[in-house]
This record gives structure tokens, C-alpha cells and sequence, in this order.
């Protein structure tokens, strides 16, 4: 894309698939709340809870994405999008496209909710992983053969919502679908819905603004060109804050469903070797290797400097932790706390991030939009006195078992650094990858791992 696009239209294309992942702001809560309610549903068996929780959260959703469609289009024809974002031509139209094809998106992932309430949430994440890694070859191939910005975005989308659809009939979801009740369906529902969701709403906005928001920032403090190699950071801090955190989207459902301290703290110890494993394990490859790799990538490229690769493992390390505590506590009904935090920890964040590009351009973004952590020590405390346990023995007792392994995957990243040689790096991170699942696998057998039902495996 950078070479077959320049580095202002590849922006674009970073603003615009920021603006998928922004999209959650639309949300307002009622996937995480939807999904909860789904799980309380099953556990309490009953079935019209089950019906009218899933068809008020697909149809609420659907209400809100259809309102913001239409203020974003009037925005694009009147111009401002372009001029706050200093966009080319033709850039506004693109981030509307975009946007209502996220719509489509967001539409078909809150009607998979039923999947992720049963703790089969591997079937969604596998849809979606498929439809990302279909997307590679083939917008590669479109790049290649001379398409557009617009229309590459358009085939990206089609990838990752297809899967959604075709998963939504292998399951029968729609037969789960209260669709002989919809004349109960009312304004009042959807303000009903809004309102319950309003905590796990401000958790989805503190989540945007210290992600993918900070791309629009960099845009309008110098351009689209920037925003698009910030967004290049930005996806390989998220190897650590999504790849990493997947094992604690499950227990949403599963600390939910739990009916004691000691069965909590199970789940959620569970949840926490297998995020803490994935995290600890990027971060060293990213602080030691990002920098000689991204600079091998770009070469020459000015705003590629020292402490870049330190940086972006810390903001990663960070984000990943914020997010383990907020979906705990939404599990633990802990969700008011949590969202009043995590909040502040986002408008701190940007605050910072901001000082920090004027001190350090890239890296000082990273940083700076890494020290509202701190916030949310008293919600991690909050966490660890729902599950019977304490600060320490909750948190800290479990990484002893990583150390050794993590010393290992520092020797060789750092001899492979050393070297010089790209195949030694590429030999240094798959040696990482096999440390971690060994030390996943030893994790399995020593634990069983299947503690409450919570499913691990497709993690």
C-alpha cells in the first residue's frame, strides 16, 4: 500500500480503518450489556429473557447506527470532516463508506452475542480471524492490480463481514430472534436499553479514545502521512491489547455465572495466566526487535527513533491490563467503578499523550498515553476483594512460573538483535511463539483448564 499508494493515501486508509475500531463508540454499551444479559438468561433458564434480551439489543443497536449514518453523511457533504482531518478529495466520502459498512459489521457481531453468552466465543473470534486473514491476499492482489483506496477498503469490509453472516445461518441465530414480538418493540425499549448499558458504554469510549482515537490525534497534529505510520505502531502494540486480552472477553460471561468467591477466583485466574502469558511474551520480542524491524521496513524513515520499540511494548503492556480489569468487573457486576475509572484514564491519557508528542514526538505519544494506568489500581483491588484473594496473590503469585521462559525468549531476541540478520529475528520470535505454547501446553495439564465450563482451548 505505501508503495503503490504514497504515504498521504495509505493515511487514508489508516484513518479509515481506525474509524472501524472507532465505531464502537456507537455501541453505547449494549453489546457487553446484551451479552451479560444472555448469560444471566441461560443461567436462570429462561428462555423469553433470552429472546427479548437478544432482539432488544440487535434492534437498539440498529436504531443508533442508523441515526449516526445519517449526522456523518451531513457532515461529509458539508465539508468539515475534510477540513478537520485535512483530508484530500474525496477522503470524506471514504471514511462514510467506511462507516455505515461497520454499521453492517457491528449489526451482525451484537447478533452473534448469543455464541459469545454460551461460552463459545472461539466461534466468533475464528469468523473473524478468517475473514481478516482472507482479506490479506486478496486487498494485496487489489493494491497490486492498480485499486483505489475506496475500493480496497470496500473488499476489506466484505471479508470480515461475510464470515459473520454465514455464522449467524450455521447456527441458526436468527431462529433465536423474538421475531413474532417486534410490534412490542418501542422508543421507549431503546432508551430502556441505552440507559442500562450507560456504564459499559464509557468503557467502549475510554477503549476507542486510547486506541484507535489516537490516530485521529496525530492526523490533526500532522496529517494524514503521520497518522498512517502512528497506525502501523498502533496494530503491532494491539499483538499485546487484542491478541493478548482474548482470553479475558471470556470471562464476561463466566465470572458471571459463577456462584462463589472460590469459583471466581478460579475463572479468573484461568483468564489471567493466559492473558499475562501472551502479553509478557510480545512485549519482550516488540521492545527488543520493533525498532530494527520497523526501520528495515521503512528505511530512512525520520520519525523512526530510539525508544520507539520500548515504547510501543509499554503502551501495549498498559492497555492490556486496563482492559483485563474492566471486562472482570463487568463480570463481577463491578461495572459502575470500573467505567468511572477507566474514563479518567482515557482523558488522562490523551492529556498526556499530548504533552508527551511535544517532549518526544512518537514515542512520547506512546508513553504519555500509557501513565492514566494508575487509575485503575483501586478497580484492580476491587476485583481481587470479589474473588477472595489479595493484591498480591491474585496478580503478581502467578507470573513466577513465566519468569524462566520469558529470560529464555529475552536471550534470544537479544542475540538475534546483536546479529544484525532478519532471519535470525524471524528464528528469535518463532523460538518465543514455541516457548509460549510450551509453557501453555505444561499451563493445561498441570490445571486441567477447564474450570466452570469457561472455554480456553479456542483461545
Amino acid at each position: 500500500m505505501l508503495a503503490r499508494w504514497g504515504a498521504a493515501q495509505y493515511g487514508m486508509f489508516a484513518l479509515s480503518s481506525s474509524l472501524v475500531v472507532s465505531m464502537g463508540l456507537l455501541d453505547g454499551g449494549v453489546r457487553v450489556l446484551t451479552r451479560i444479559r444472555l448469560a444471566e438468561a441461560l443461567k436462570e433458564g429462561d428462555q423469553v429473557a433470552y429472546r427479548n434480551a437478544l432482539g432488544s439489543g440487535v434492534v437498539s443497536f440498529a436504531c443508533v447506527a442508523f441515526a449516526a449514518s445519517f449526522f456523518a453523511a451531513a457532515l461529509a457533504a458539508s465539508g468539515l470532516l475534510s477540513a478537520w482531518f485535512h483530508l484530500p478529495v474525496g477522503g470524506e466520502w471514504l471514511l462514510l463508506t467506511s462507516m455505515v459498512l461497520t454499521c453492517v459489521f457491528m449489526i451482525t457481531n451484537l447478533a452473534l452475542e448469543p455464541l459469545a453468552a454460551r461460552e463459545n466465543l472461539s466461534a466468533l473470534k475464528a469468523a473473524n480471524t478468517w475473514g481478516a486473514i482472507s482479506s490479506i491476499p486478496l486487498c494485496a492482489a487489489a493494491v497490486w492490480l492498480g485499486a483505489s483506496v475506496f475500493w480496497t477498503t470496500i473488499l476489506y469490509m466484505a471479508c470480515i463481514i461475510i464470515p459473520n453472516f454465514v455464522l449467524l445461518l450455521l447456527h441458526k441465530i436468527h431462529d433465536e430472534f423474538p421475531w413474532r414480538d417486534s410490534l412490542s418493540f418501542h422508543p421507549r425499549m431503546l432508551l430502556e436499553t441505552l440507559r442500562s448499558g450507560v456504564w459499559y458504554y464509557l468503557t467502549t469510549v475510554s477503549l476507542v479514545l486510547k486506541g484507535h482515537g489516537f490516530t485521529f490525534l496525530v492526523s490533526a497534529l500532522l496529517g494524514p502521512a503521520a497518522a498512517g505510520l502512528f497506525y502501523i505502531l498502533l496494530r503491532l502494540t494491539e499483538v499485546i491489547t487484542n491478541l493478548g486480552t482474548t482470553a479475558s472477553e471470556t470471562s464476561l460471561a463466566s465470572l458471571a455465572t459463577a456462584h462463589s468467591n472460590e469459583e471466581r477466583r478460579l475463572r479468573f485466574h484461568q483468564s489471567w495466566l493466559y492473558v499475562t502469558s501472551f502479553c509478557l511474551y510480545a512485549s519482550v520480542s516488540l521492545t527488543l526487535l520493533g525498532e530494527p524491524i520497523l526501520r528495515r521496513w521503512l528505511p530512512g524513515h525520520p520519525k523512526i527513533v530510539h525508544g520507539l520499540g520500548v515504547s510501543m511494548a509499554i503502551f501495549g503492556l498498559t492497555s492490556a491490563l486496563s482492559r483485563v480489569s474492566v471486562n472482570a468487573s463487568m463480570g463481577l457486576g463491578n461495572i459502575r467503578g470500573a467505567a468511572i475509572a477507566n474514563i479518567f484514564e482515557a482523558v488522562i491519557n490523551l492529556g498526556l499523550a499530548v504533552v508527551g508528542f511535544y517532549i518526544a514526538g512518537l514515542p512520547g505519544i506512546l508513553l504519555g498515553g500509557s501513565l492514566g494506568i494508575f487509575v485503575m489500581i483501586p478497580t484492580l483491588r476491587k476485583i481481587a476483594d470479589l474473588c477472595g484473594d489479595t493484591f498480591l496473590s491474585i496478580y503478581l503469585a502467578p507470573l513466577r512460573s513465566l519468569i524462566p521462559g520469558l529470560l529464555i525468549s529475552a536471550t534470544l531476541n537479544g542475540m538475534a538483535l546483536m546479529s544484525q540478520s532478519p532471519p535470525l529475528w524471524i528464528l528469535a520470535l518463532a523460538a518465543s511463539g514455541i516457548l509460549l505454547v510450551r509453557y501453555l501446553r505444561g499451563f493445561h495439564k498441570v490445571d486441567g483448564l477447564s474450570v466452570g465450563g469457561t472455554e480456553t482451548a479456542g483461545v
